[in-house]
């Protein structure tokens, strides 16, 4: 009953008043999916990614299995090894890259979900249009709702296709994540890397400095 009231009033009120409303819907979403679209997804640092691969294949021939087990279980060394010290190293840039690619999922993923609410209102709008009884046949107010259905179509259209874009971008990142995932699980102690944080370089460099 509230619907049916709402329609009346849309259709008693000027058409400015419908796409006002009609954008009001759709807010900044449409907008903001474009954008997403115009962004270049995070691609896999294949320099970093051979580097890392190339440490551990190292790793496995300079150290055997029970140094290796220890330093997995145990995080105790046998003995130094500086080419674990690079892993650390490469491995936090490894981590801030991974996070940069998940938290762009998560991104995705609402706005993905931020144009699905939207398709379903504005389909609601145009089943209430759609099932709506003009008793009297007003032309002005007939064409009216012959108007809205069409726009509401379009906007639909419009939507689906920018949601279709979104979630094709999504799955070509979630692959990526998937590598990344993979080879970030293969570092040894792996759980406790920390994110590359460019002032722990700043005694590196001013070592060098000196």
């Amino acid at each position: 009953m509230a619907i049916d009231s709402y329609v009346n009033q849309i259709l008693e009120s000027p058409i400015f008043v419908f796409e006002d409303i009609v954008d009001k819907v759709i807010g900044e979403h449409l907008k903001n999916s474009e954008l997403e679209m115009l962004r270049h997804p995070t691609d896999v640092d294949n320099v970093l990614f051979e580097a890392i691969k190339s440490i551990l294949v190292d790793l496995d021939k300079e150290e055997g299995f029970i140094s290796r087990f220890f330093y997995r279980i145990f995080g105790v060394e046998v003995r130094k090894n500086k080419r674990r010290t690079q892993l650390i190293l490469l491995g936090g840039q490894l981590k801030t890259q991974h996070s940069k690619v998940k938290s762009e999922l998560v991104r995705i993923y609402q706005q993905v979900e931020q144009l699905s609410i939207i398709i379903i209102d504005l389909k609601r709008l145009e089943k209430s249009f759609h099932e709506k009884n003009i008793y009297f046949q007003n032309t002005k107010t007939l064409n009216k709702k012959s108007f809205f259905l069409t726009e509401i179509k379009n906007k639909v259209v419009l939507l689906e296709a920018s949601q279709n874009a979104l979630e094709s971008k999504h799955n070509s990142v979630t692959d990526i994540e998937k590598v990344y995932s993979l080879l970030f699980t293969k570092i040894p102690r792996y759980y406790e890397l920390k994110e590359e944080n460019p002032l722990d370089l700043l005694p590196l460099i001013n070592r060098k400095s000196l």
